[in-house]
């Protein structure tokens, strides 16, 4: 299909046709097109035809499933074998229910905690100082907390909405702290317990586990041990070992997946479930821009 500007504007003015015939291939065509029609689909939104806008909105919310798997696919690539970018793919994985948040407020909204938390520090603090001081500023001073009463809310997820809202699960906290860690060079690192994700500062004698969900508070080998078994399983030993940030991507896409079941959006439990495929390496192709 040739791309041109001409032959995208022409389908715009098609995509409320009175034949039902045309609109149908309009929309196919715009589809196929994928990411070069956005501009003017996105245009169409703020026509005054309120028809035409709906119909726009609704055919980009077709294109970027697939775009985003393309996001993801390259975000698995660019690791080359090795891990991914938690960043990148928080930011990617926002975009699947955000598309119009700007991908740049994620990582400027982190540096300016991470500034804060910076300026505290110093050179010769302990491992218990560090994470003394970032408990207290993300948990009591920047007020992030986490959200019992909307638990299963897809919002605890996406990561301009936590920033936002200063709500979350263990696991979007968990990963404030790897993003906020990474940008002062702690060795902060993420560690996946079933059923209740926690962070741990790794230090080879002596590490020090704590809890982004409960205020990040510490906790005993003990506290690890029992949170495990409360969620009915056998405690491994590794299940303190650090977990890849791909291993923290696939899991939230795993809590949003369970979200959307939940709430019968099976259309978009069915591309988290493709975007998972992709992260694990899975032969199964995800079409380019699938509707």
């Amino acid at each position: 299909v040739p791309n041109d500007n001409n032959q995208v504007s022409h389908l715009i003015r098609l995509i409320d046709d009175r034949d039902e015939f045309v609109r149908t291939k309009v929309r196919e065509q715009l589809i196929h097109i994928g990411e070069d029609a956005l501009p003017f689909l996105q245009i169409a939104t703020r026509t005054e035809n309120l028809n035409l806008r709906a119909l726009a909105s609704e055919i980009i919310q077709a294109i970027l499933p697939g775009q985003l798997g393309e996001k993801f696919r390259q975000l698995v690539l660019s690791a080359r074998g090795g891990d991914i970018d938690l960043e990148q793919g928080v930011i990617f994985l926002m975009q699947f229910r955000y598309p119009g948040t700007g991908p740049e407020k994620i990582p400027a909204l982190l540096d300016k905690i991470a500034e804060k938390l910076g300026s505290r520090l110093n050179p010769d603090d302990s491992p218990q100082q560090v994470v003394q001081q970032m408990t207290r500023l993300l948990f009591i001073e920047e007020g992030f907390a986490g959200n019992d009463s909307s638990y299963t809310d897809p919002d605890n997820s996406y990561f301009n909405k936590v920033l936002e809202r200063k709500t979350g699960i263990p696991i979007t906290l968990s990963a404030l702290c790897l993003l906020i860690a990474r940008r002062l060079h702690l060795p902060i690192v993420g560690v996946g317990l079933p059923g209740h994700y926690i962070v741990k500062y790794a230090s080879a004698t002596d590490p020090i586990y704590f809890d982004p969900f409960h205020q990040g508070r510490i906790l005993q080998r003990k506290d690890c041990i029992r949170l495990v078994e409360s969620v009915g399983h056998q405690f491994e030993e590794h299940h303190l070992s650090q977990a890849t940030h791909r291993e923290t991507l696939v899991r939230m896409m795993n809590n949003l997946v369970a979200a959307y079941d939940q709430t019968n959006e099976l259309e978009k439990s069915r591309h988290l479930k493709e975007y998972i495929n992709i992260l694990l390496g899975s032969p199964r192709s995800f079409p380019a821009n699938s509707p």
